[in-house]
């Protein structure tokens, strides 16, 4: 009788102990921007489900943010100012993963040229994503060109929405990126300046988790880097067959579009240039615990 209690009391701690050790699955948010497709393709490719990792997807950079601050995911991509304005509220955040950087791929546009912004004495309507790296972009902006002390309305939308407008009635600057910037110039917007010219600023975009996450599930994002760099390797070799497998993710953006935005990233997932990695501390953006 009392080996059959002991065998039951060591059964019921076992299978506690199995409960205790299981994990929830790891949750992490994206936007859906052409830069961040190779998990949209993990998941296709039905990669993601034996990592067992839940793929939550938004519609911009900012809700991403809200998502991942709200708690409702675990780990976010996005660039570092998106870091930078999580690390203010909890500092155990860290960047775990290289993606990109952006090559061309955030844009100045507007419907007047730089000559007539500088003239200009009315309002001027800025549309951008406030909460994400289009502030950084559009700071950058106003005071290389000594520009600051201009009356700017801020119009707070995300890109989906920016690139919704089909026509611009007050003199306005759009903050965009691809392949929203297409979708506007086709709307009469000029592109004013890129990241591939004169915008003298570093725009990469990485994955981000707190240090008890990377711990508790470092097997998982090791395995989820391996898998990204598989994706990035299949997207180089055939881009029409990684187009076709992703193409619902990207709002009716045609092949050609994707190719042309495309042109204006660079995938660091391997490799990393040492100038970038130098830059990157300079700024404050660890590189400790890249995967």
């Amino acid at each position: 009788m009392i080996r059959v209690i002991l065998i039951s009391l060591i059964s019921i701690i076992f299978l506690t102990s199995c409960v205790n050790d299981k994990k929830d699955k790891l949750r992490v948010v994206t936007s859906n921007w052409i830069g961040y497709t190779p998990l949209f393709y993990a998941r296709e490719k039905g990669l993601l489900d034996k990592l067992n990792i839940q793929l939550l997807s938004v519609v911009s950079l900012s809700e991403s943010l809200h998502t991942y601050k709200s708690k409702h995911a675990d780990v976010f991509l996005g660039t570092q100012y998106e870091y930078q304005e999580t690390f203010k509220r909890d500092n155990q955040v860290v960047p775990i993963m290289l993606l990109n950087k952006s090559d061309g791929g955030d844009v100045v546009m507007s419907n007047l040229t730089l000559e007539e912004i500088k003239k200009e004495d009315k309002q001027i309507d800025v549309f951008l994503e406030l909460s994400s790296v289009n502030s950084l972009v559009f700071d950058d902006f106003i005071t290389k060109h000594n520009i600051k002390n201009k009356n700017f309305n801020y119009v707070n939308k995300d890109q989906s929405f920016i690139a919704q407008q089909k026509e611009f009635k007050n003199p306005t600057i759009v903050i965009s990126y691809n392949p929203h910037n297409i979708t506007l110039e086709k709307n009469g917007l000029k592109t004013l300046e890129t990241t591939k010219d004169n915008i003298e600023i570093l725009i990469v975009d990485a994955m981000f988790t707190t240090n008890d996450i990377l711990i508790k599930y470092k097997d998982e994002l090791k395995e989820l880097k391996k898998i990204i760099d598989i994706a990035i390797d299949d997207l180089e070799k055939d881009e029409k067959a990684y187009y076709d497998l992703i193409k619902d993710y990207l709002y009716d953006t045609s092949f050609e579009e994707f190719q042309q935005s495309l042109s204006n990233i660079k995938w660091i997932n391997k490799n990393i240039d040492q100038n970038i990695l130098d830059s990157l501390k300079e700024h404050n953006f660890p590189t400790k615990e890249l995967l």
